[in-house]
This record gives structure tokens, C-alpha cells and sequence, in this order.
């Protein structure tokens, strides 16, 4: 029979045998290296590194601040902003164009009322039945200063129109049309062929109506050209300037939902990063708890 100090023994014994092992590799602890603390600190770079392009996206509207955030995406922004800038020069200098059309067609606006004007004296010339000389002389100056009037205002329309590139020689036609009409209105000047007092004055009705005329036309032809070449140039360029800059904004602008998103999540990692790296670098002092109660 066993007696009692043996049966503790055995009891012992027993008790040891029947524990599980226990992993060498999960329980050692080392003093010269902590692969824990190491592994922590590599995550917390990460997250501070992505926390750090967030706030840079954020700060900035730009998702491409540098060729490391996306070299195949910064060609393509790059590539789309050079686009973007030839096709808004191009339409700058469409709408140059179109506000010296508009000049040009000012000016032969005025032309236009100085001719209906003379058309009036001229009709009133051809009705002279009761007019006095007085009042003859007096229409007659009112021609001159409106033919000296044509003679200026098609001057600076010409003048104008260099402003303007006209295809198929638009711009020569009109100054034809337009210098025409002043050569033939100038007849009617003082002492000219068809003056009020030269009696040929249904010669200076159909010189005025065809003068009136060329007018009309070289205007159309300026009002054809801002409609039918200028405008649609500009609404074409409009809309694909409207269409690259969607496209670039898509690929180079920060998406402002999604990285307030990132940056909530990122401060909550790097906060946790930062509590268990303090755990982590408790280890040293384990062992040192460790030696001190082995004396």
C-alpha cells in the first residue's frame, strides 16, 4: 500500500503527463528582437503614409498630385489638359472672330441707315415741283455730308474686316461690294454726275437702290459667315471642351466622398496602430519581470 507521500507523487506525475504541449514558438519571448513591435510599426507607416495622400487630396481637389499616384493616369490627364488648352484657344480665337464680324456688320449697319437716308433726298430731289433753290441746296448738303459719311464708314468696314477670315475670298467680296457702293453713291455728291441739281436724278435713284443693294449683301455675307462657320465652330469646341474636362476630372480630381471615407477609416487604424504598438513594446519589460522573480 502507498503511502500518502507517494500517492501525491503519483498524483503529480499524472497531472503533468496529461497537459497538452505547448508550442515552444508561441510561448518563447526574445530580448533581442521583437518581430511583434516590428510587424506593428510597418502598418502603422502604411496607414500614416495613405492618411498623409488623403489629406494631400483633400487639401488639393487633385487625386494626382504626383506621377507615383498613378503614372498611367497622369499621361492621361496631362494628355487631356493639352487638349483642353489648344481647343479653348481655338475657341478664344473664334469668338474674337465673331465679335469683329459683329464690328463689321455694325459699321455696315450704319451704312445701311446713311443710304436710306440719301434714297429719301434723292425721291425728294426727283419731286421738286415748289421747292425753292434754298431748299435744293439745303438736300444737296445733307448728300454730301452723307456721301462723305459712306466714304468713312466703308473705309473702317474694310478696315475691319482683317479681323475676319472669310473662306472662298468672302472677305474680298465684300470690300468689292462695299467700296462699289461708295464709288457709285459718290456721283451724287456736289458737282458730281448725278448731284440733285444735274437733272439726272433717276440715274441717282438706281445708283442709291443698287448701292443699297451691295450693302445689304456684303452684310449678308458677313451674317452667313458668323452663323454658318463661326457659330458652329464654337458650339462643336463648347461641347468637347465639356466632354474632356469630365473626363479629366474623372481620372485627376479627388473624389471627395470617397476620401472622406479613407480618412475616417485610416485615423481610426492609425490610432489603433499606435495603442497596440505601446503593448507591443511592453515586451522587454516582460522579460525583465521575467529574471526578476527567477532569483
Amino acid at each position: 500500500m502507498e503511502t500518502p507521500d507517494e500517492i501525491v507523487e503519483l498524483i503529480s506525475e499524472d497531472s503533468i503527463c496529461s497537459r497538452p504541449a505547448i508550442s515552444e514558438s508561441w510561448f518563447m519571448i526574445s530580448a533581442l528582437s521583437n518581430p511583434t513591435e516590428l510587424s506593428v510599426q510597418h502598418a502603422l507607416t502604411r496607414n500614416r503614409a495613405s492618411l498623409h495622400t488623403t489629406l494631400q487630396r483633400l487639401a488639393t481637389g487633385k487625386k494626382i498630385n504626383s506621377g507615383k499616384d498613378g503614372p498611367a493616369a497622369l499621361i492621361s490627364s496631362e494628355q487631356l489638359a493639352s487638349k483642353l488648352k489648344a481647343l479653348q484657344a481655338e475657341t478664344q480665337a473664334l469668338q474674337r472672330q465673331d465679335a469683329n464680324a459683329n464690328i463689321s456688320d455694325g459699321y455696315g449697319s450704319q451704312i445701311s441707315t446713311l443710304m436710306g437716308d440719301l434714297n429719301a433726298l434723292v425721291v425728294a430731289g426727283a419731286n421738286q415741283a415748289g421747292m425753292s433753290d434754298a431748299e435744293i441746296q439745303a438736300n444737296q448738303m445733307q448728300v454730301d455730308s452723307i456721301v462723305s459719311n459712306v466714304r468713312r464708314f466703308t473705309n473702317d468696314t474694310v478696315t475691319s474686316l482683317d479681323g475676319i477670315t472669310m473662306p472662298d475670298g468672302g472677305n474680298a467680296e465684300v470690300e468689292a461690294l462695299l467700296t462699289g457702293a461708295s464709288a457709285a453713291v459718290a456721283a451724287l455728291a456736289s458737282g458730281g454726275a448725278n448731284s440733285l441739281t444735274s437733272g439726272n436724278l433717276e440715274a441717282a435713284q438706281q445708283a442709291v437702290q443698287d448701292a443699297i443693294l451691295d450693302v445689304v449683301t456684303a452684310r449678308g455675307k458677313i451674317g452667313a459667315y458668323q452663323k454658318n462657320t463661326i457659330g458652329p465652330a464654337i458650339a462643336s469646341n463648347q461641347i468637347a471642351i465639356e466632354n474632356l474636362t469630365e473626363s479629366k476630372s474623372k481620372i485627376a480630381d479627388t473624389d471627395y466622398a470617397v476620401e472622406l471615407s479613407n480618412l475616417s477609416r485610416l485615423e481610426v487604424l492609425t490610432a489603433s496602430n499606435v495603442q497596440v504598438l505601446k503593448i507591443a513594446q511592453q515586451q522587454p519589460k516582460t522579460i525583465l519581470d521575467l529574471l526578476s522573480h527567477t532569483g
